[in-house]
Order: C-alpha cells, then structure tokens, then sequence
C-alpha cells in the first residue's frame, strides 16, 4: 500500500481533491465556517495543523500521510474532510489529525438532503478503504454544538454505528460580553488572574514580532526543562512557529502568550494557541514548576481569551473535562479538567461512535 494508491482509490469513490493541492480553495472554505454553532470549524480544520500533526505521527507510527480533502459537487468546491491515515505493524488505519473520523464541513451546501447525499458518498469512501486494507473498524468523534444530533450523526447510526464514548469538552463562548464571560469564570481563579497580573510580565507574540526564531526556541527549551526530556523534534516547533508566519483570514490566528518573573524576568510560562476562524484551541504549555505556589497558568488563559475575541474567534475549546467515571480517568486528569472548567462557559458532549465495517453495508 502506499499513498498515491490510497487517494486513487478515494477519488474513483467521490468528488474531490487534496487540500494540500488547493491551500487557498480550503481556507477560503474553512474561513465561511462562521456560523454560531452548526458549521463551527474547531481546529482539526486547519491546513497548517494538519501539516504540524504529521510531522509529530511521523514520528510515532510507523508511516503518516495527511490526505485532507476538499469536497466537490458538480464540479464546484463545497465542503472539506480532515482525513489521514497511519500504518502501524503492518496494519492501515484511518483518522483525522491523528485522532478519531471527524465529520466533513460542507459550507456550500446549505440543505440537509445534499448533505446527506455527500456523506453518504463519504461513507462510502471509507468503507471502501476498509474492504480494501482490512480495517476491522472506523472510529468518529463529533462535538455536538447544536440542538440536536447531526445529519452526519444520523448517517453514521443508519450505517450500524454504536456509542463508544461520551466525553466532555469545555468551551468558551467569544461571543458573550466581557462581563458576561467574567461572570463564568470561577472565583478562585479571577483572584489567581489577579495575582498573575501583579506578579508577571505579559507578552504576546503572532506574525508581526520580529523575534519569534528566538521566541520559540526559549519556549523549546522551558518545555524540555519542565518535562525533563525533548518530547518531540525540533522539527515539530518548526512546524508551529510557521503556523504563526502563516496568519491570515482564511488560514486562522496563532500566537504565544509568555509570561515573565516582574523581578527576575525569568520566564515563568508559555503556551501556544491556535485557531480557525471560528474556534481556538489550547495547544501547548509549560510552566516553571517551582513556582506553582504562585499562579502561573490562569492569567495565561485569561489573556488568551482576551485575544481571541478581539480577533473575531466565535469559540475557544479549553479541552476536555474528565470525570472519575471516565474511562481511564487518573487524579491528575480530573484536577486538570477541573482547573480549565473554571474557565469555561459552556460544556458539549463529545460522541465517540464506532462501526464495525465487517457488518456495514454501502
């Protein structure tokens, strides 16, 4: 198997093309996913972090390939499908941003029937791959934002699929007041945003600061500190400060949020975050672990949210909110989905579906 011979077998099923091959027709779709909540494009969405998520599975898995689709419909471009795949042990699976299937984005297709039509064709694309390298099942998540279950939803239930999981993910809406948003925020962490304000330094670096060479390569060097070993290549920052060059409209807004000792200047935090147009996302940190006395991420988020809104982002997803019921849930996950619940103003339900493609049927 390889790569070419898995997006021919794609395109004899449905109209389409690579994103890779037409950047600029995908951001532009991406860029029309400005809808409340329906069409909410969340990061998985975005060329550039697709682009960085292969690079970080190449490393992983034994071979990664990004095959992200634009969606055509009588020859006009309508939607678009995060999609990939990865083989490890000899064995071919598919995924998106090396997670479970996410749904396609279809923009230009306002009506439920031609939605469904498209993904019935998609379906079909991947039960194909399925009969063809023996993959025994197709995982899917969705976060579902809206009043109701989906059309992609209902269409994967047509097709045989079981619950696997629900999850919870926390969100803030952009779109409240500032005062609305401080409202939600929990009290102890609007003292901890307080103390954070009086203790450190704040800056803020995108595509416009002239030093982000030197940023990212201090930012590398606190996480390696912090985690007492490089995690990941150089290569794989590289991939995210090009992620910052690359801020447009279309392509959505990525930036750096350090924070410094106000006495020392040493640098106490960092975190990168990203976003389509219309959904940010907590990507990465580090935080000096000596001084966890002090509080050192909470004015980290609260500046974040302060950015997105000023540059039109609809949503920012925090993360997911563990409880002890959950399936593998450990003391530090649940503290930690506690700590980010603090921020957040909405929590929506992940569904984690599954089908077993040896019983589907196309």
């Amino acid at each position: 198997m390889n790569c070419l011979e898995i997006v021919e077998t794609i395109k004899n099923r449905l109209e389409c093309k690579l994103a890779i091959d037409d950047v600029s027709c995908w951001n532009n779709l991406c860029a029309e996913c400005v809808e409340p909540t329906v069409d909410c494009a969340p990061l998985q969405y975005k060329v550039d972090f697709n682009l960085y998520q292969e690079a970080y599975f190449q490393e992983v898995y034994d071979e990664y390939h990004d095959i992200s689709l634009i969606l055509n419909r009588g020859g006009k471009a309508v939607g678009i499908w995060p999609l990939a795949y990865y083989i490890q042990n000899g064995k071919l699976n598919l995924c998106s941003s090396g997670g479970a299937i996410v749904p396609p984005i279809l923009p230009r297709l306002p009506k439920t029937e031609a939605k469904r039509a498209v993904y019935e064709q998609c379906l079909s694309v991947l039960f194909g791959l399925s009969e063809r390298f023996d993959i025994d099942e197709l995982q899917f998540s969705e976060v579902i934002m809206q009043c109701g279950f989906s059309a992609w939803h209902q269409k994967l239930m047509e097709h045989g699929a079981k619950c696997h999981e629900v999850k919870h993910q926390l969100f803030v809406d952009l779109a409240l007041s500032d005062e609305e948003i401080q409202s939600r925020i929990r009290r102890t962490n609007k003292y901890s945003i307080a103390k954070g304000e009086d203790d450190y330094d704040i800056c803020i670096y995108d595509e416009a600061s002239p030093d982000l060479d030197k940023i990212f390569e201090e930012f590398r060097t606190l996480h390696i500190r912090v985690a007492g070993r490089e995690t990941r290549s150089k290569h794989t920052w590289e991939m995210q400060k090009r992620t910052v060059f690359n801020n447009t409209h279309g392509a959505g807004y990525s930036f750096v949020v350090f924070i410094r000792d106000k006495h020392s200047g040493e640098l106490a935090g960092a975190a990168l975050f990203d976003s389509t147009g219309s959904c940010g996302l907590y990507c990465v940190a580090a935080y000096d672990r000596e001084r966890f006395s002090r509080p050192v991420g909470h004015i980290v988020q609260a500046v974040a949210i302060k950015r997105m809104r000023e540059k039109g982002v609809r949503w920012y997803e925090i993360g997911e909110r563990t409880y002890f019921s959950d399936r593998g849930a450990t003391q530090k996950t649940v503290d930690i989905g506690f700590y980010k619940e603090g921020f957040a103003t909405h929590i929506f339900a992940k569904i984690i579906n599954t089908i077993s493609t040896k019983k589907s049927v196309v």
